[in-house]
């Protein structure tokens, strides 16, 4: 019996971590799996930008997404090019003006200074924090591809900052999207699958006993 319990706290716990009880961040490295995950809607990479840095005014709107404090576009001469422009500054964040929508965003960033970034994401449920993540730095013009899947949550907004005030942060094809949720018939699956194993184990024990 206890073998039992056992198994059924075990199926509650992946029902849990599969977002049926609690929603969650699924974070990606490479950005061919994260586009995997669903449709993108929205990419931004400042290409209507001109080399070397342009200094802008905030706030920056591409679509429904409004980019906030960020301080000027680097372009081809930072050892970037014609499709790498990045907008840059001690803080870049960005803003959602329709939601619920988005429950994907990604970016290509880099740092310089050599300092880590801190990136947090706002959604309608709860506010996810990252910390002292490092990333390329921007003087080599390496990007580091970050990105992040939730379910039962939409984005709100995101923040990225340098953890030192006095270096920076620079992001470009910031990208949205969205992910479709589990069909049930997943959950059904689980369920079933669960119940199999039960029966299974039930069954043993059983045997063992008349065995015995």
């Amino acid at each position: 019996m206890k073998k039992l319990a056992t198994v059924w706290a075990t199926g509650l716990l992946m029902l849990a971590m599969t977002g049926v009880a609690s929603a969650s961040v699924v974070v990606y490295t490479d950005r061919s799996s994260f586009n995997a995950q669903g449709s993108i809607d929205s990419n931004t990479n400042f290409l209507d930008y001109g080399t070397g840095y342009t200094p802008i005014s905030t706030p920056l709107i591409r679509g429904d997404v409004t980019f906030n404090q960020a301080e000027g576009i680097i372009g081809t001469t930072s050892g970037y090019t014609k499709t790498e422009q990045i907008l840059a500054g001690p803080i870049v964040s960005a803003d959602i003006a329709t939601a619920p929508k988005y429950n994907m965003y990604g970016a290509d960033l880099a740092q310089y200074n050599s300092t880590p970034i801190t990136i947090t994401i706002y959604t309608d449920k709860n506010i996810y924090l990252f910390s002292h993540i490092w990333v390329s730095n921007m003087n080599t013009g390496n990007l580091t591809f970050l990105g992040g899947v939730l379910t039962g949550e939409y984005i709100k907004g995101i923040q990225v900052k340098a953890d030192n005030p006095y270096s920076g942060v620079g992001g470009t094809n910031l990208t949205f999207g969205h992910s479709p949720a589990p069909e049930p018939s997943t959950y059904a699956l689980m369920g079933i699958g669960g119940l199999l194993i039960a029966f299974r184990l039930r069954k043993s024990v059983a045997g063992s006993a008349i065995t015995a």
